[in-house]
C-alpha cells in the first residue's frame, strides 16, 4: 500500500512538473522578460544660485516637500546692502536727469531769445543798408554832406556787427542745447543700466531663499547651517513620485514588441507583488551607441555581441506609499507580446 502511495505521489509530482513546464513554455511564447531592468524617475538637483553662508536649513533627509516649500536660507545682509546701494545710485541718477532736462529747457529759452535778437539785428541791418543805399545816391549827387553820409554808413556797420554777434550767440545756444541733449542720452543709458543692476540685485536677494521647484522627497542632502556655498553648487536633490521602468531587452527579444503592450513588473524589494504597466517607447538605438565609448566595429577584431535596446515602461498601478517604486530598484518586467497595439517607435 505504501508503495502505491509513493508511486502515486511521484506520478503527481511529475505530472505537476509537466503541467508547470507546459505553462512556462506556453507563457514564453507570448511573453518576453529580462532581469536587466530598473526603476527610473525624475531627480531634480537643487543648487544655489548665489554664494554665501547658509544660515538655516528647513528640511531633513527623505522629507516630503511640496512646490514652493522653503528649503534653506543664505545670509542675505550683503544682498540687502547691494539692493539699497543700487536704489540710491538710481535716485541720484534720476535727480541728475531732471537737472539736465531743466537745463535743456533753460538753454532752449536762451536759444529762442538769441534767435529773436538775431531777427531784430537782421531787420535793423536791412533798414540801415537801405539808408546807406539811399544816401549813397544823394552823396554822389552832392545833396548831403560827407559827415552826414559817414554817420549813416557807420550806423549800418554797427547793425551788421550786431547781426554777426547775434548769429554767433544763436550758434552758441544751439551747441549748448545739443551738448545737454547728448548728456541726457548718456544719463538715460546710465539709468537703464542701473535699473538692470538693481533688478539683478533684487533677484539675487530673493535667491537667498531657496525654494522647492517641484514636489517630492529630499535626497542627497549635503548642506547644513554655517556652510559657505558657491553659485551653482549642488546642495540636495528632490525625487518625484512619478517613476517608470527602463528595461534593457536583447535585440532578439523586441521583434514582437510594440507601444502600448501590457507589462507585469516584479520588484525584487517586494516579493510576491506584481505592478502593472505598459510599453511607452523604445530607444532609437542600442545602449552601446549612446555610451561614453561607442563601439567601432570597423577597427580591430570584431566579436559579435548581442546588443540591448532600452525600453521605457510607464506604470499604470497607482502610487503605493507602503510599497513605493524608488529610482534604482531592480525589477523584472514581463511583456505580453501577443497583443499588437501599435508601432515600435513613438510618434510624439
Amino acid at each position: 500500500m505504501r508503495k502505491w502511495a509513493l508511486r502515486g505521489s511521484v506520478i503527481l509530482v511529475i505530472l505537476a512538473g509537466c503541467i508547470y513546464s507546459a505553462i512556462l513554455l506556453i507563457h514564453s511564447f507570448s511573453h518576453e522578460s529580462t532581469d536587466d531592468a530598473y526603476v527610473a524617475g525624475t531627480v531634480v538637483p537643487i543648487a544655489s544660485e548665489v554664494r554665501g553662508r547658509v544660515v538655516k536649513v528647513h528640511v531633513n533627509d527623505n522629507q516630503q516637500v511640496a512646490v514652493g516649500t522653503l528649503l534653506l536660507e543664505i545670509f542675505r545682509d550683503d544682498y540687502v546692502h547691494a539692493v539699497q546701494e543700487k536704489k540710491e545710485a538710481l535716485s541720484r541718477l534720476t535727480s541728475e536727469d531732471r537737472e539736465i532736462k531743466a537745463s535743456i529747457e533753460g538753454k532752449k529759452k536762451a536759444l529762442a531769445q538769441a534767435q529773436a535778437n538775431l531777427n531784430a539785428a537782421i531787420a535793423e541791418e536791412n533798414l540801415a543798408a537801405k539808408e546807406v543805399k539811399r544816401y549813397d545816391k544823394l552823396y554822389r549827387q552832392e545833396v548831403v554832406s560827407t559827415s552826414h553820409y559817414d554817420r549813416v554808413k557807420s550806423v549800418w556797420e554797427v547793425t551788421h556787427a550786431r547781426k554777426e554777434a547775434a548769429t554767433a550767440a544763436v550758434v552758441e545756444a544751439e551747441a549748448a542745447v545739443k551738448t545737454l541733449q547728448a548728456k541726457l542720452a548718456t544719463q538715460e543709458f546710465k539709468i537703464k543700466e542701473t535699473e538692470v543692476s538693481r533688478s539683478q540685485a533684487q533677484l539675487d536677494l530673493t535667491r537667498t531663499a531657496v525654494m522647492a521647484p517641484v514636489s517630492g522627497r529630499i535626497a542627497m542632502k549635503n548642506v547644513d547651517p554655517g556652510k559657505y556655498v558657491q553659485s551653482g553648487q549642488a546642495l540636495l536633490s528632490i525625487v518625484q513620485e512619478d517613476t517608470w521602468v527602463i528595461a534593457n531587452f536583447k535585440e532578439t527579444q523586441i521583434k514582437k514588441m510594440a507601444i502600448g503592450q501590457p507589462v507585469d513588473v516584479k520588484v525584487d524589494a517586494y516579493p510576491g507583488m506584481i505592478f502593472r504597466g505598459r510599453i511607452d517607447s523604445l530607444q532609437s538605438g542600442t545602449g552601446a551607441v549612446f555610451s561614453l565609448l561607442p563601439p567601432e566595429n570597423a577597427t580591430g577584431n570584431f566579436v559579435k555581441v548581442v546588443q540591448r535596446i532600452p525600453v521605457k515602461i510607464v506604470m499604470e498601478s497607482p502610487f503605493d506609499p507602503v510599497h513605493p517604486l524608488l529610482p534604482g530598484m531592480s525589477v523584472e518586467p514581463s511583456v505580453d507580446v501577443s497583443r499588437q497595439t501599435g508601432p515600435k517607435l513613438a510618434n510624439k
